[in-house]
């Protein structure tokens, strides 16, 4: 299988659930994208990873034209509803590779990536890709769930990650996403990493259809997690917690 089949296999499945996905249609990190978007302005706006386009539905207004790339034919199918509901008409939904854009180089004001990235099979080569699409002086913006320094607590949060969606990849250290961006040539800035994202396990358990087997498996992990992980991800015996980062690049 390759790197991208098994986004597309999962999401292509779950796709209707993200629509009303609380986590994914709203939130301060959402609130604060679009702040900083439309701080630094521009005509033309690019959100990678985009899904079922709740970010692009938020951000489009205040651009030219806004462009959303996901891997998910179905994720865009959900997208486009999305967008028609809430009468945005300059956003173009395109299916393709995050680690290769059918975009201009040097096209873009401003990127956007949002909950996206712990599900790219190779972030390195998409954040080249971001970086090349950017203007000089633009912006790029990411938010994403990032793991704990302590490496027993880093493998214990990816592992339950992973048992609940293959597709997960990786939800890097915030040192680790700061390498891959400023390894794609990107200066960062740490905008915020004390948000925290809210679960309540059942229904992050329902919204990605985890087979019953994989899904007994992460309460059982959740319900014997060692101290150090019960404060880490404030697990309790219906929700839990995961880290929240919001991280900028700039060319």
């Amino acid at each position: 299988m390759s790197g991208i089949e098994p986004v597309q296999k999962q999401f292509g499945r779950t796709a209707a659930a993200y629509v009303e996905s609380a986590t994914h249609a709203r939130g301060e990190d959402l609130d604060r994208i679009v702040a900083l978007a439309t701080e630094h302005g521009g005509e033309r706006i690019v959100d990678v990873g985009t899904g079922v386009g709740h970010t692009l539905r938020r951000l489009a207004p205040s651009f030219r034209s806004a462009l959303g790339v996901d891997a998910t034919r179905e994720m865009l199918a959900a997208g486009r509803g999305v967008l028609a509901d809430a009468g945005v008409t300059n956003a173009l939904l395109v299916q393709a590779n995050a680690t290769a854009l059918p975009i201009a180089s040097r096209s873009a004001d401003v990127v956007t990536s949002r909950l996206a990235a712990h599900h790219f099979a190779d972030a390195a080569a998409a954040f080249r890709e971001i970086a090349r699409i950017l203007r000089p002086s633009g912006l790029f913006v990411l938010v994403d769930n990032y793991a704990p320094d302590e490496p027993p607590l880093d493998r214990f949060i990816n592992e339950v990650e992973t048992l609940r969606d293959p597709s997960h990849v990786r939800n890097h250290t915030v040192a680790g996403w700061r390498d891959l961006l400023e390894s794609a040539g990107l200066r960062t800035t740490v905008d915020s990493d004390s948000a925290v994202t809210k679960l309540t396990t059942e229904n992050w358990l329902e919204r990605s259809q985890t087979p019953p087997d994989r899904a007994e498996e992460v309460r059982r992990r959740l319900r014997t997690a060692s101290p150090a992980a019960v404060g880490a991800f404030q697990i309790t015996p219906v929700t839990f917690a995961v880290r929240k980062l919001i991280l900028l690049g700039r060319t």
